[in-house]
């Protein structure tokens, strides 16, 4: 009955349609063929000629009324045309993603970057579908307790986790990082996700949430990760250069060798992240925080850290030739004695700096006096 009853309205609604279409044609035609009559009286024609000429008038504006809207029609239907032929390239796209052959996968990830590109309609569409795609086939970040992965099999050792991501996660990653640059409505979750060794050179991938997330060894370089979320994330030996790293967020974020030579690190929050041995040549770091940070052995010859807060920093850096600390927090920073101390504070108890007092005290002598 309810089928019948769909049935019986559409039935109606096209019948109401066509009549509504007849009227107004009747009304259109009704209204040409007054204008046509009455064009030389409204025009103040007075001769036969001026009469035809009037007509004339008449019906090449009827003409032009009719090939625009032949037109517009000719319009209306190519572009609903080409959204199904969108749509059932989108569908295509899904059915070879659940395919158990890799390069059917891989080729439907490409396909969607297509209809991606060609339609912005299905730009979150795709980026959503897609970004699902990569949790659901990426292991889990190892627990550093057990390092256990994705995977608990019943007996047996743990897996090892890979090395690098799987072809077709490697090309999910490059289409997402390289998209077209259109507002959306949701950021990038990787959050967790083992993406070791993942190949994302020049990436574009602002305000994405990598918390937690195992990039260790990576290819970073001038990506473009301005308020990204890398708190706890692993970007071990990672390579980071030129890298734009604005306002991110990398507490507690484990940056140990990691290559970041020019990266752009103005007003990043890098409390407790650690930085042994980070290479920070000509790295940005103006008002970044990086209170409680592990920097030793960095290199920061040249680094910019004007502003920046490093209270309480825990270990000593490396080489800081032509380090810029002009404005910056040093206070409780563990000074490195090759190194002289910078101006405006003093090497105390355990080598940490303290404010210079205009007396040539220490703070600790000024509190005791």
């Amino acid at each position: 009955m309810r089928k019948l009853a769909i049935i019986a309205r559409s039935r109606r609604g096209r019948i109401g349609g066509w009549t509504l279409a007849a009227i107004l044609a009747l009304a259109a035609a009704t209204i040409y063929g007054v204008a046509l009559w009455r064009a030389p009286g409204w025009m103040h024609a007075t001769t036969a000629q001026d009469r035809y000429n009037a007509r004339v008038l008449v019906i090449s504006v009827g003409g032009a009324i009719v090939v625009g809207t032949g037109l517009l029609y000719t319009a209306r239907n190519y572009r609903l045309s080409r959204r199904g032929q969108v749509t059932d390239r989108f569908t295509t796209a899904l059915e070879r993603l659940g395919s158990s052959e890799l390069y059917v996968r891989i080729g439907g990830v490409h396909a969607l970057e297509h209809v991606m590109r060609d339609s912005a309609d299905h730009h979150d569409d795709v980026i959503e579908v897609l970004t699902k795609f990569t949790r659901d086939r990426t292991p889990r970040r190892a627990r550093p307790a057990d390092r256990q992965g994705w995977m608990h099999p019943v007996t047996g050792s743990v897996p090892d986790l890979p090395a690098e991501p799987a072809p077709d996660i490697q090309a999910a990653l490059t289409v997402v990082g390289h998209r077209p640059h259109r507002p959306e409505r949701q950021l990038i979750d990787l959050t967790s996700l083992h993406l070791t060794g993942a190949q994302l050179d020049n990436a574009y991938l602002p305000g994405a949430n990598l918390t937690g997330a195992e990039i260790s060894g990576a290819q970073l370089a001038a990506a473009w990760l301005e308020g990204a979320a890398l708190d706890g994330a692993d970007l071990t030996g990672a390579k980071l250069v030129f890298a734009h790293l604005t306002g991110a967020k990398l507490v507690g974020a484990d940056l140990t060798g990691a290559k970041l030579e020019g990266a752009f690190l103005r007003g990043a929050k890098l409390e407790g992240a650690f930085l042994r041995g980070a290479k920070l040549e000509g790295a940005f770091l103006r008002g970044a925080h990086l209170a409680g940070a592990d920097l030793r052995g960095a290199h920061l010859a040249g680094a910019d850290l004007t502003g920046a807060e490093l209270l309480g920093l825990l270990t000593a850096p490396g080489p800081l030739e032509g380090a810029f600390l002009r404005g910056a927090d040093l206070d409780g920073a563990i000074w490195p004695p090759s190194e002289p101390v910078p101006e405006g504070w003093q090497r105390g108890d355990e080598g940490r700096l303290t404010r210079a007092d205009p007396s040539g005290r220490t703070k600790q002598q000024s509190a005791g006096s």
